[in-house]
C-alpha cells in the first residue's frame, strides 16, 4: 500500500476547507495549532468534532495536528473515540511523543521543529506510536540561528538527511518532504518536491490545495519506468517460482533491492486510482 503522497493542511476552525482537503489529498491534517488563534482553540475543537464524526471514511484521512501546550490535554480529550488517522505531534521530542502515546491508541507522526527534537530523533522514531517522522524546518530554521528555507535550504540539508536516516532505521516509511509557503512558483516547487524524493523524501506536505496535485505529479513514474519495472517484477515472480536465484533482466543483474523498487513504482502508477485523487 502507498503511504499518503501529499499531506495538505487546514485549519481546523474551518470545517468547509477541512472536507475539501481530504477530498483532494491523501491525507488532510486538521490544524489546531498554528493555525488557530490562541483565543480561539475551545471554538477550534467543537468545529473540528462533528467533520470527524460525520463521516468516518473521510475521517480516516484526516489526521490532527494538536498542541503541544497546556492546550493538548484539552485537544486529546476532544479526540477520545473519535475516528481518525493519526495525531501529528508539533515540536515532537521523546517526552512528548510518550505522553501523547499513553493518551490516545492512534498512529502519531512526529513533527520535529526543535535542535534536541533533531538531535533525538531516532529515540522518538522508536516510540511504539510513531508510524512517521518530517521536519517543520522554518521553526527549525529558527531554533538553530539559520536562515528561512525559503532563503537557503542549504544549511538544512544534514537535518533531512539525519529524519531520513532515522526513519529508515526505525523501519518507518520515508518521510514527507517539508511545506514550502511560497504558493508563487508552482513549477519550481513541483521540481524541487522531485529532488526532494531523491533524497529520501516520499511524497510531501503542503499547505495549499494547488500544491497537491503538482506533488502528485511528481510522484507519477514516466511511462518507460512503469513498463521496465513491469518487467522486473514479472522476472522476480517467474523466478520465485522457479526457485532461481539469479535474475537478469535486458542483461542487467537484478537484486532485492531494484525488485523492491520496481514493486514501489508500480504502487505509485496505480496511485492515483487506488486513493481518487489525480
Amino acid at each position: 500500500m502507498v503511504s499518503p503522497r501529499s499531506w495538505l493542511f487546514c485549519p481546523a476552525d474551518r470545517p468547509d476547507r477541512l472536507r475539501g482537503a481530504a477530498d483532494a489529498a491523501d491525507a488532510a491534517v486538521a490544524d489546531l495549532e498554528d493555525a488557530v488563534h490562541v483565543d480561539g482553540k475551545a471554538a477550534a475543537r467543537e468545529q473540528l468534532v462533528p467533520v470527524l464524526r460525520e463521516d468516518p471514511v473521510r475521517a480516516c484521512r484526516i489526521w490532527v495536528r494538536v498542541n503541544g501546550d497546556e492546550h493538548l490535554a484539552a485537544d486529546l480529550a476532544a479526540l477520545a473515540g473519535l475516528p481518525v488517522a493519526g495525531i501529528v505531534v508539533p515540536k515532537a521530542e521523546p517526552e512528548l511523543l510518550r505522553a501523547v502515546a499513553e493518551r490516545v491508541d492512534v498512529p502519531l507522526l512526529a513533527l520535529v521543529e526543535t535542535a534536541d527534537g533533531l538531535w533525538r530523533v531516532r529515540e522518538s522514531a522508536a516510540v511504539p506510536q510513531v508510524r512517521a517522522l518530517t521536519l517543520g524546518e522554518y521553526d527549525l530554521a529558527d531554533d538553530l540561528g539559520t536562515c528561512s528555507p525559503e532563503v537557503d535550504a542549504e544549511p538544512l540539508r544534514w537535518a533531512r538527511s539525519r529524519v531520513v536516516a532515522a526513519a529508515a532505521a526505525a523501519g518507518l516509511d520515508p518521510p514527507p518532504a517539508p511545506v514550502s509557503a511560497d504558493l508563487a512558483d508552482l513549477d519550481s516547487y513541483a521540481t524541487e518536491t522531485g529532488r526532494l524524493q531523491h533524497f529520501g523524501f516520499f511524497g510531501r506536505m503542503c499547505v495549499h490545495p494547488k500544491q497537491v496535485a503538482r506533488v502528485h505529479a511528481a510522484l507519477r513514474p514516466a511511462a518507460d519506468e512503469v513498463d521496465r519495472a513491469r518487467k522486473v517484477v514479472l522476472a522476480a515472480d517467474a523466478a520465485e517460482r522457479d526457485g532461481r536465484a539469479v535474475l537478469v533482466v535486458d542483461g542487467r543483474m537484478i537484486d532485492a533491492p531494484v525488485v523492491r523498487r520496481a514493486r514501489r513504482v508500480l504502487d505509485l502508477a496505480t496511485a492515483d486510482l487506488a486513493t481518487g485523487h489525480g
